[in-house]
Order: structure tokens, then C-alpha cells, then sequence
């Protein structure tokens, strides 16, 4: 029985055999996120290839990897499989669209054709899952945006013994980058070189026989974050950063860029990276080819008001529990693409109306948001998108106030995750998962020491327990 497996687009995996295949993570078509990320480089399949899958396998909810326009179009008939992870709104999303989803408790095996296939859940609310595939003997990783490790990460290990081939991310989707204080760049609380770290610390630990760098390869094109495509790292900087490290690895790197495969009869068949020969002049070539798509985006953007219904919406978002500290004042000033825009103070369940900003003041840090991100954001439950966009600005004026804006952004973007209003099942499946991922509650706890005991920055914190695995 013959095995390929093809890297289709940014996050997109198709493995095949004689009697089946699944496609994993599928963003296909044109761009996520509000026109600011675009496949780079672009997508490569084969339609009648794609549409003859037995299964969609969806790692997580983010949109590029969950991307609805794609699904719609070439996967409207198909099995959707998905992680059972604690919150529904993956689940429920898909089913609104007219999918039948499939969820698989995090851990245990199912068959599909000649495929054995295991989802391994991680993180503590936005939830991600690694992928591994097993046939025709080969094992295959693919841990996409994952930050899997320590014991989570040896229980796969020991559970699916040598690893073939392993995918794993290798640049930031966050939006640290965003955080700004007033007179310097806050962006300096993460650290472009640490993908390239955790990337070589997390194959170090796994032991394939190739390590694939996946899930990364995306660009900026919407005018307002262009300048952002200067801190993504690509795949031939890792590369390079591979070959001048002073270390034998125990792996060889393997850059698969869109339309690269692997098959067993022939090995590893890829795909020029000559996109990233001059990526400055292709990225302008780029942004040029979608100019009318980003010019008649930034018309329809300008038209955009956000009604009262939505502020409501957004104060409900912003009041916290009893037992939790007050957010405290804030404000949020909503933009346009011709940099006009409105401003609101928010404060003690009160929206008031204030001159517009683009400064934040002492005591008071500023959330700088387009109408169009923050009017579905609000109406969709979907806040935690409008960071990963990049096409925010969170701003203050002292480390006291961003510590403070860090806690605010980081309540409303919960809410994507845990619904304003937890039904009974809602609250009993939090407790119940982690009786199946008791394993993860101790890299947690590593965690919590390493960054609140010994005041690491996250990025170090990731690395040190990567390190360990």
C-alpha cells in the first residue's frame, strides 16, 4: 500500500494512501482575518483531488486553519472531524453552517479507512490539538500551532513510538507585536528568534527522521499591517538558522513550500521557495495583484458604523464575576481606513463618549480598533480573532497600565472560548477534559512557577520546559 502526503497552502496537509485520504486544516481561498492574512506563498492543489477526501480534519478554531470559505465551497458534503475539546464553539460554528462534525476525545485512536488517527489537546483555555497519523507503517506528526511538551509531549512519544515526519509552526500568529508603549515598542516582551529556538528544541525532543517547519507561511496585505510581514519568520531563515547553529542535530530540516510532496516510492519531491529569494519585491508584486479586493475592502470598511446594540454587546463582554477585580478604566477609539474614527470611555459598566484618541493617558490604556474588526468581533463572540489580526493597537502610557490593557484584552478574548452566559454542560466539560489530559495540569504548573516565581518571559518560559521534554 502506497503513502504521499502534500502540503497544499500555509497550515493545509493532504496525506493519502491506495483506500483513503483526509485533508487537515484547509484554507484554500483568499485571505482570513479581515483581509490581513493572505497564503504566502500561494495555495497549490489539485480541486478534483481535494474533493474526493473521505474527511476534513480541523485542528483548532482559528481561521487559518478553520476557514469557513474554503470548507463551504470544496468540503460542504464531507465528514468534519474535529477535537471534543471543552468549549463547543467549533463545533456549534460548523454545525450553523450545515456540517455534520465528528468529535474525538483528546487521546483516543479511531480508524478511518487504513488511516489510525489521535488527537492530543493542549492549552489551558484556547485550545489547540497535535495530529498524529498512523499507516502503512510510518507515524506522522503534525503539531501545527500546538506548543505541546513536557509530559503531553512523552505520552505521545511512548504512545506512538519513532516519529517519520513532524510539522510544527515556527513563527508568531499572536499579537504581542501590537502591544505598544507610549515613547518605545513594547514588542520586545517577545522575541522573533525564539520560533526558530522552539522549533529546534521541539524536534530535538520528538527525534523524526524529518522535521518540516509548517503552518507559518502567511503574509500581510491589507495596508494598515503590511509593515508586519518584517517579523514573520520564514522557512529559509530557519533554514539558515539550522545550518549556523553550533549543534548536531538528530534530524534533517525539510522546507516544503505549497505543492511539495512526499511518496513512498520516490521521497520528497519540493517546491522552489522562490518567493522568498526577494520576498520584499514579491510581497509588493503580491499586494498589487489584490489591489482591487483591498481597495474595494477598504471602501466597504469606511461605510461601517457601529450601532448602539453592538457598544451594549461589548459592555456585557467587558463586566467581570463578582470575584474578579473590576477591568478599570479604558478606552477604545474605532477607526476607518482614512484615519478618522470615534473614541469611548469604558468604565464600571458605563460607555461614555469621548473626544477621538490615538494616545492613550495615564491610567487610562487605549485599544485601537477598526469598525469592521470590532463590529463582528463584538457581534460574533469572535475577539480573540481581532488581535491575531494584527490589525489592532493596544497602547499604554506605563508597564503598570499595559499590565493592566494585558488583563483586559486577555478577559474579552475569553469570552470567544467561555460563552457570556456557561450552561450546566459548558461547566461540567472544563473539569471532565482534563481527566483525560491530567498531563498537561503539570506543564501548567511549570509554567506558573518559571513565569509568576521566577518572572520569565513566556517565550522563555515555552523554552525551558521544550528543553526538558
Amino acid at each position: 500500500m502506497s503513502l504521499e502526503f502534500k502540503v497544499l497552502s500555509h497550515a493545509c496537509l493532504l496525506i493519502k494512501s491506495d483506500d483513503t485520504s483526509i485533508i487537515i486544516d484547509p484554507w484554500l481561498l483568499g485571505s482570513c482575518y479581515w483581509r490581513s492574512w493572505w497564503n504566502f506563498p500561494k495555495a497549490k492543489f489539485d480541486i478534483q483531488e481535494i474533493e474526493e477526501v473521505d474527511a476534513v480534519l480541523i485542528s483548532h478554531v482559528h481561521w487559518d486553519h478553520w476557514h469557513g470559505p474554503t470548507l463551504r465551497k470544496y468540503f460542504k458534503n464531507k465528514r468534519i472531524i474535529i477535537p471534543d475539546e471543552p468549549g463547543l464553539r467549533s463545533r456549534s460554528d460548523l454545525q450553523q453552517m450545515g456540517f455534520k462534525t465528528h468529535p474525538v476525545k483528546h487521546g483516543k485512536t479511531f480508524k478511518l479507512g487504513s488511516f489510525k488517527i489521535t488527537l492530543y489537546q493542549f492549552g489551558l483555555i484556547f485550545t489547540d490539538a497535535a495530529i498524529v497519523i498512523e499507516t502503512n507503517g510510518k507515524v506522522i506528526l503534525n503539531a501545527n500551532d500546538a506548543k505541546i511538551a513536557g509530559f503531553p509531549l512523552r505520552e505521545i512519544l511512548k504512545k506512538h513510538g519513532d516519529i517519520d515526519f513532524a510539522f510544527r509552526s515556527h513563527s508568531s500568529a499572536n499579537p504581542r507585536i501590537c502591544y505598544e508603549l507610549e515613547g518605545g515598542d513594547y514588542a520586545q516582551y517577545d522575541d522573533p528568534e525564539h520560533y526558530f529556538r522552539s522549533f529546534a528544541l521541539f524536534m530535538s525532543a520528538v527525534k523524526p527522521k524529518y522535521a518540516i517547519p509548517f503552518a507559518s507561511n502567511h503574509c500581510h496585505l491589507h495596508k494598515e499591517v503590511f509593515k508586519f510581514n518584517s517579523y514573520i519568520s520564514d522557512p529559509i531563515e530557519l533554514e539558515k538558522y539550522i545550518e549556523q547553529a553550533n549543534h548536531e542535530y538528530n534530524w534533517k530540516l525539510k522546507v516544503m513550500m505549497p505543492g511539495s510532496k512526499w511518496t513512498e516510492e520516490s521521497g520528497f519531491h519540493l517546491e522552489d521557495p522562490i518567493e522568498f529569494k526577494n520576498k520584499d519585491i514579491a510581497l509588493e508584486e503580491y499586494q498589487n495583484e489584490v489591489k482591487d479586493k483591498l481597495e474595494d475592502t477598504y471602501e466597504k470598511e469606511g461605510k461601517i458604523e457601529i450601532d448602539k446594540l453592538t457598544w451594549n454587546k461589548f459592555n456585557l463582554m467587558t463586566q467581570t464575576p463578582f470575584y474578579r477585580k473590576d477591568l478599570g478604566k479604558f478606552m477604545v477609539s474605532i477607526t476607518k481606513p482614512d484615519g478618522s474614527g470615534s473614541s469611548k470611555l469604558i468604565y464600571k459598566n458605563q460607555i461614555q463618549d469621548v473626544s477621538f484618541t490615538n494616545k492613550s493617558e495615564s491610567g487610562i490604556p487605549l485599544i485601537i480598533i477598526p469598525a469592521i474588526v470590532f463590529r463582528d468581533s463584538v457581534k460574533k463572540n469572535m475577539f480573540e480573532h481581532a488581535g491575531i489580526s494584527k490589525r489592532c493597537r493596544f497602547l499604554a502610557s506605563n508597564e503598570k497600565d499595559m499590565k493592566r490593557l494585558v488583563r483586559i484584552v486577555n478577559h474579552i478574548e475569553k469570552k470567544e472560548r467561555l460563552p457570556l452566559a456557561l450552561t450546566t454542560r459548558q461547566l461540567i466539560r472544563f473539569p471532565i477534559a482534563y481527566i483525560r489530559r491530567w498531563r498537561e495540569l503539570f506543564v501548567y504548573l511549570e509554567a506558573f512557577y518559571l513565569r509568576y516565581l521566577k518572572k520569565l518571559p513566556l517565550y522563555i518560559v515555552e523554552e525551558k520546559i521544550l528543553n526538558k521534554t
